[in-house]
């Protein structure tokens, strides 16, 4: 007990000092609060070993209100690749503040939804690359998964909240944030949905989404740019 009360008087000081320091700074910089959005830029082509890449066309930009940010816009891009008698489609878009929800993000992008009691998300595990869930709809197979900027891919806010923690909240981010440089959470993500249509048995289908999405990974998941 008599440790702790000789801790306590330091960690007051220490609390009040770093809170005196970041009123301070938001005070005397005009620029803290005012977050400019780097932007993000889709290629035109994107390589995927073993598929040819047939078409691209940018996606309608989402536009949304986010804080600190204000309004923006969140860019999209769709690659269609062929291999032998197999259309691949690529919906790739970039979000910059999520909460990383994979259903939500369906229903967003692909305009699909399902009830909570029926559906056919199946969510899976890779150990080198994360979560990512797949799912048929009408003769289609599917694949989604949020690319994180730092840790592996998630499908759910739990998982993409547990990447926050590991990756964000560590000592030089924390410094950086104290200044007012950066947040102190990064909530970036680009959304991939991987589609084709079910010509082979389902477990065929998801084997195919997979390779092709455990091959494209490392290129999205190093393209988050600066903040």
């Amino acid at each position: 007990m008599k440790f702790w009360q000789r801790l306590r008087t330091p960690l007051l000081i220490f609390t009040f000092v770093n809170v005196l320091f970041v009123s301070s700074r938001v005070l005397l910089d005009s620029n803290i609060g005012k977050r400019k959005v780097t932007p993000f830029t889709f290629p035109a082509t994107v390589p995927l070993p073993q598929w040819q890449q047939v078409a691209s066309q940018p996606l309608p930009d989402r536009i949304v209100e986010q804080e600190p940010y204000g309004k923006v816009a969140f860019p999209g891009r769709r690659y269609q690749y062929k291999q032998n008698d197999l259309l691949l489609d690529v919906d790739a878009r970039y979000e910059l503040n999520t909460v990383g929800d994979g259903q939500q993000a369906i229903a967003d992008n692909l305009n699909l939804s399902f009830p909570t009691n029926q559906s056919p998300l199946q969510i899976r595990h890779n150990p080198q690359l994360g979560y990512y869930a797949v799912f048929v709809h009408q003769q289609r197979a599917y694949l989604n998964a949020c690319i994180n900027s730092r840790g592996g891919s998630t499908f759910t806010p739990s998982q993409f909240d547990a990447n926050r923690l590991r990756y964000d909240f560590q000592f030089p981010r924390i410094a950086l944030w104290l200044l007012g440089r950066q947040e102190l959470r990064d909530n970036r993500c680009i959304w991939t949905h991987l589609s084709l249509p079910l010509k082979q048995p389902t477990s065929e289908a998801y084997s195919t989404l997979e390779q092709a999405w455990f091959s494209s990974y490392k290129w999205w998941s190093s393209r988050f740019p600066p903040i």
